[in-house]
């Protein structure tokens, strides 16, 4: 089941939910300054996604958000840092009550769709050997194991560095359009990112 949410930037606000969902996560959290961190630099986008709490205008749709009063508990999050022509993917969570629903695919949608704004050329990340079903989603993406970082992670585990296809070709865009196409309100998604829809107050990112 894919749950209705709205993606909407991070904010300070936010971090309390966002920390208990890091530590829900990961054997080794980030604490909550690291977010603190980031979400001060020019160069970064968070964002966090919530359960819907308006009815829908097309069924279950799946919009990005201006920042507004908050909608509800957080359920994931996900940022990336971006220099140049390259974006850096540095974390993504999902609440593990809601896990395999679709949230981690619609946080990954929108930080492909604001690298492309960006002018990316390509994404990276690091993901733990052990954790598949990260690097399964990933791979749904276009990322691909590129090398390998020994004993990155402080209990020594590696970290396998992947990357992603350039993303402004058509088999990159064609590939998004399949994972867009999955999700409840997968069209209005793809018209707002090219800006086809005359979006009210709180819309669009």
């Amino acid at each position: 089941m894919v749950l209705s949410c709205v993606v909407e930037p991070m904010r300070p606000a936010d971090l309390d939910e966002v920390v208990a969902i890091e530590r829900a996560s990961f054997p080794r959290p980030w604490p909550r300054w690291a977010f603190e961190s980031e979400l001060s630099l020019p160069y970064t986008c968070y964002l966090v996604a919530r359960p819907r709490q308006e009815p829908p205008e097309e069924g279950p749709c799946l919009l990005r958000r201006r920042p507004g009063p908050a909608q509800g508990p957080i359920w994931g999050y996900a940022g990336m840092q971006v220099i140049l022509e390259e974006g850096h993917i540095m974390t993504l969570a999902v609440h593990p009550e809601h896990r395999r629903r679709g949230i981690g695919t619609l946080l990954l949608l929108h930080l492909f769709a604001e690298a492309r704004k960006r002018k990316v050329l390509r994404l990276t990340l690091e993901v733990r050997e052990t954790n598949l079903a990260a690097q399964c989603l990933y791979r749904q993406f276009g990322f691909a194991v590129a090398g390998r970082r020994r004993r990155y992670y402080s209990d020594g585990e590696d970290a396998l560095i992947m990357w992603s296809d350039r993303l402004d070709t058509l088999e990159s865009q064609a590939r998004l359009e399949r994972l867009r196409s999955r999700l409840p309100g997968g069209k209005r998604f793809e018209r707002e990112e090219r800006g086809d829809l005359d979006s009210g107050p709180g819309d669009v990112l």
